[in-house]
């Protein structure tokens, strides 16, 4: 692989670039994007992890082979009837699905629905209630903990609870990045 190839990169569907290895490096130093980000790689998209584990083994030099694995006057008879211009190496073309399509289905279940997370906010919101249906643990325990630190303070819970009513309206994504129906 050269370092003047450049590779166009994709985030949540929208794409950037294109980039040589040598930026997309740079990128992944400076925090700028990180592996999950998916990469256009040999007619497809895949993440950045998959092709940054591909340029390494691209890069490895190939490893020794083992002569007790198959004796080679085995392979004699069958490299003599195979013509040279048809020998090449075996490829395998594994078609890969996004990295979100992927997770959507397998590790978080079913989408959460807005209208009960807005319902949630509105009559539990205080208590961080709306949050933890949306998985968005860190969030709730914020407010739980909000609510709890205001009421023993004498202030009540109004902060906790204004806070619920701005998310009930501006949230729109689970704790997974997973869009609420």
């Amino acid at each position: 692989m050269s370092d003047s190839q450049e590779y166009t990169l994709r985030w949540r569907g929208r794409s950037s670039g294109p980039y040589p290895v040598a930026e997309i490096n740079r990128m992944l130093d400076d925090h700028e994007i990180g592996m999950g980000h998916e990469i256009f790689y040999e007619d497809e998209w895949i993440t950045l992890e998959e092709f940054l584990t591909n340029l390494r083994k691209a890069a490895a030099p190939p490893a020794p082979r083992s002569r007790t694995a198959i004796p080679t006057m085995a392979l004699a008879p069958l490299a003599a009837t195979v013509p040279d211009e048809k020998r090449s190496p075996v490829r395998i073309k594994v078609s890969m699905t996004p990295a979100v399509e992927r997770t959507a289905g397998a590790k978080e279940g079913s989408p959460r629905y807005r209208l009960l997370f807005a319902f949630l906010a509105v009559l539990a919101g205080y208590s961080g209630a709306h949050n933890f249906y949306a998985r968005q643990w860190l969030t709730g325990l914020l407010q739980l903990l909000l609510s709890v630190a205001t009421y023993l303070m004498g202030f009540g819970i109004v902060a906790a609870w204004l806070w619920a009513m701005v998310e009930a309206v501006v949230v729109r994504h689970d704790g997974h990045g997973v869009d609420m129906i």
